[in-house]
């Protein structure tokens, strides 16, 4: 009587294969249907080991390469960190150099100054002087009209002509004018005029 029981087959070992790797699968199978199994084995085992190795030498590197990185990252972060002390210290030097600066323009503009007032007070004192001279002036000519009249020798003498042109001049010219020349040819600018009562020579103010 035949065994109507289902027959116990191995578990199936089928795995997925990566597309990548299909062709490389099936050339395997076909090794293996060729008897050749233990040198694909053997292979297999050397290339696993060698992918280990390489990717173990990359890490490696790829960790030396991190560290160099990072080595050259803290320099960076060192130089810049003394660049900046450096500059806060050239800058520092800098702001005392330009106080400096300041102090001596500010202590020649003091100076400067100074200098104006005294330039100031002296041209004050020569205006005093010279308004206190041509007060004095002014008083000494207000008193030079009040000399005393003169008489036709004496005026003659003193515009230095002769008496016959002093008395042609009085006798041809009208008063207004006879006093303009004798101012002309006084040497204090001072006119005269005829007075027929005193026979003398008034200043005329």
């Amino acid at each position: 009587m035949p065994d109507s029981s289902p027959s116990h087959k191995p578990p199936s070992q089928m795995i997925r294969v990566p597309t990548p790797l299909i062709g490389a699968v099936r050339e395997l199978s076909r090794l293996h249907r060729q008897g050749r199994t233990s040198e694909i084995l053997q292979g297999l085992e050397e290339l696993i080991s060698t992918l280990e190795s390489s990717s173990s030498s990359r890490y490696n590197t790829n960790s030396k390469t991190l560290s160099e990185i990072m080595k050259r990252l803290d320099k960076v972060e060192s130089n810049k960190t003394d660049e900046c002390s450096s500059n806060e210290i050239v800058d520092a030097e800098r702001i005392d150099d330009l106080e400096e600066k300041v102090d001596s323009i500010v202590s020649r503009m003091e100076q400067f100054a100074d200098a104006i007032r005294q330039i100031q007070n002296h041209l004050n004192n020569q205006q005093k002087k010279k308004n206190k001279s041509y007060y004095n002036n002014s008083s000494y000519q207000r008193q030079t009209p009040r000399m005393k009249p003169l008489a036709e020798e004496g005026l003659a003498k003193r515009l230095s002509v002769s008496l016959e042109a002093l008395r042609k001049e009085r006798i041809e010219l009208p008063a207004p004018h006879f006093v303009a020349w004798c101012k002309r040819r006084d040497t204090s600018n001072i006119g005269w005029e005829y007075n027929q009562d005193t026979g003398l020579y008034h200043p005329v103010i």
